[in-house]
């Protein structure tokens, strides 16, 4: 769970409404001779100016360091990674598995899918938790893996969930562990590839 400054939200909005319509009004009333009917209609207008201005931000702007720990909590880890896995099945004899993660994040939406060289999995949840005063900085998801046909014998589709910990906003790696629904569990290292 991520704790917005809620306060901090309201007077943003609050304060690029006023702006917005401040603006619009210097720049087309005459300030002898106000036009009321002309001041009603710049409130649709800054509506729609103030709907388009956050659209920006929810879908590209957020990412901006401009907006970043005041406004936006997390970071932004979109793009590729790569890593491996250490799983405990069969007594830990396995070697590393290798793992490639594409996360595709938005200001509301987190996205991880994970591709190894037996399987492929995606997300079905993924939510923040951050918490400074508790020292929290993780990433936790679920997802559903999907192994290739050819090792499905040995390696049943099932369900799982991984916490990644991070630290600050400029993130290069992250690890952490991960659980799944076959009573197996293990370490997980990711190191960034790439920044989307």
């Amino acid at each position: 769970m991520v704790t917005y400054n809620i306060r901090v939200f309201a007077f943003t909005i609050l304060g690029l409404v006023f702006l917005t319509y401040g603006i619009i009004f210097i720049s087309t009333q005459n300030l002898d001779s106000i036009d009321l009917n002309k001041a009603v209609s710049h409130i649709s207008t800054t509506i729609s100016i103030n709907v388009i201005l956050w659209t920006v931000f929810i879908k590209w702007a957020w990412k901006w360091k401009m907006f970043y720990p005041w406004l936006v909590p997390f970071p932004n880890l979109s793009g590729e990674w790569t890593g491996e896995l250490k799983s405990n099945w069969n007594e830990k004899s396995l070697d590393p598995i290798l793992t490639e993660i594409k996360i595709n994040q938005t200001f509301f939406n987190v996205q991880v899918k994970i591709k190894t060289n037996e399987s492929r999995s995606h997300s079905i949840g993924a939510s923040f938790d951050i918490d400074k005063d508790r020292g929290l900085e993780q990433l936790i998801y679920s997802y559903i893996n999907t192994p290739k046909s050819s090792v499905r014998e040995r390696s049943e589709i099932h369900y799982g969930s991984t916490l990644l910990i991070f630290e600050g906003y400029k993130v290069n790696e992250m690890e952490g562990q991960y659980w799944t629904d076959r009573e197996t569990t293990g370490d997980i290292k990711l190191k960034r590839k790439n920044v989307a």
